[in-house]
């Protein structure tokens, strides 16, 4: 038992002990299948909203920082830019602000890929968010033959300002720009 229980456990019952903790298995996390321990994500009971700002919100999650500075400096004048290296970070945000757009790694180490894009397509508001995965240019083909429906394509890394733009255009996250 490793609860922090180990002192009550050498001088207490352990028949108490049982009867607190129950006869409860223990658990393990998988960042493939869980995301917290007995979460319960089937409809998401926070709304999250558009920026106040009137910026278009770019939400960027990967675990290599050099990616997230770049991509923080590209998109800092006209986006509203927020970046996570901690999936559940970005989750945690996106509670209660609607991103336009999110460009995540493909290969994370908290959490899979696939299981973050489950939990944000569970948000009714962000069912239509355009997901892009940014993939080194060998993996490339393999992203491009087994397409994910719920990701709208890819960015090669290292991430080139005008790929980027080319993107951000043809989501046409620049309306919002002109609209002043």
């Amino acid at each position: 038992m490793a609860d922090g229980f180990e002192k009550f456990i050498k001088f207490g019952d352990e028949k108490e002990v049982q009867q607190i903790l129950g006869n409860r298995p223990e658990r393990t996390y998988n960042p493939n299948e869980d995301f917290l321990p007995d979460d319960n994500l089937e409809t998401p009971d926070i709304r999250p909203v558009r920026s106040e700002s009137g910026k278009p919100t770019v939400v960027v999650i990967d675990d290599d920082y050099q990616t997230l500075d770049i991509m923080k400096i590209y998109l800092a004048r006209d986006y509203e830019c927020a970046v996570f290296s901690d999936p559940k970070e970005a989750i945690f945000y996106m509670n209660t602000h609607l991103p336009d757009i999110i460009f995540m790694d493909s290969y994370m180490t908290v959490m899979s890929a696939k299981k973050l894009i489950s939990i944000i397509r569970l948000y009714k508001e962000m069912q239509k968010v355009p997901i892009y995965f940014m993939v080194y240019e060998e993996e490339r083909g393999v992203f491009e033959h087994k397409k994910d429906t719920n990701v709208e394509g890819l960015i090669t890394r290292p991430i080139a300002r005008g790929e980027l733009q080319k993107i951000l255009d043809k989501e046409k996250l620049r309306e919002y720009l002109t609209k002043d």
